[in-house]
C-alpha cells in the first residue's frame, strides 16, 4: 500500500502542487493500493486537475485507490476524490462548494463545468444542481455525502 497525505492549500503559491503528487507516486514504487489521505480548502484548480489528470492517466494496470476525507474537501479539491475508486469520510468531514474563479473568466467557466459535471455524473444530480450548489457556497456534511453519493461510506 503506498499512502500519500495531502493538507492544507493546492497551488504553488500555497502549498501541495498537482507535481507534487506526481512526484510522491513516483517515489512510491510499486503498490497494489494507493490511499491518500485529503483536507483541503482548495487554492488552485490548476492544481487539482493537474492530481486528477495523473490519477485519471496511470498506466494499466491501475492499482485501486481510495482517499480519506480527514477534514474538509472545499472549491476546486472537490475534483481530487472524484479520481479515487472509493471516497471515504471521517464523521466530520464536509465538502463545500464553491465558485471556481480564474483569472481568466473562459478558464474558469471550464474549469467550474468540468467539476460539476463530473460532481453531476457522480452523484446522478443535475449539472444545474451542482452549480446551484457552487452559487451557494453548499456545505455537506459527511452524512449529507453519502445520503449525495458524494462519498461511498463513512469511517
Amino acid at each position: 500500500m503506498a499512502v500519500i497525505s495531502i493538507q492544507g492549500r493546492l497551488g504553488q503559491d500555497h502549498g501541495f502542487r498537482g507535481h507534487d503528487f506526481n512526484k510522491s507516486l513516483g517515489e512510491l514504487g510499486n503498490h497494489d493500493v494507493l490511499y491518500t489521505m485529503l483536507d483541503s480548502d482548495g487554492g488552485s484548480v490548476v492544481d487539482a486537475w493537474i492530481i486528477y489528470d495523473y490519477l485519471m492517466a496511470r498506466p494499466a494496470p491501475k492499482p485501486r485507490s481510495l482517499v480519506l476525507i480527514t477534514g474538509q474537501c472545499s472549491s476546486d479539491a472537490i475534483l481530487i476524490p472524484l479520481a479515487f475508486d472509493q471516497i471515504l469520510m471521517r464523521p466530520d468531514a464536509y465538502m463545500q462548494f464553491q465558485p471556481i474563479n480564474l483569472s481568466r473568466p473562459a478558464a474558469g467557466q471550464r474549469a467550474t463545468r468540468f467539476i460539476g459535471l463530473k460532481v453531476a455524473d457522480r452523484t446522478g444530480s443535475t449539472f444545474e444542481d451542482v452549480l446551484r450548489w457552487m452559487d451557494k457556497n453548499k456545505r455537506f456534511t459527511a452524512d449529507e455525502c453519502l445520503a449525495q453519493s458524494l462519498c461511498d461510506a463513512i469511517v
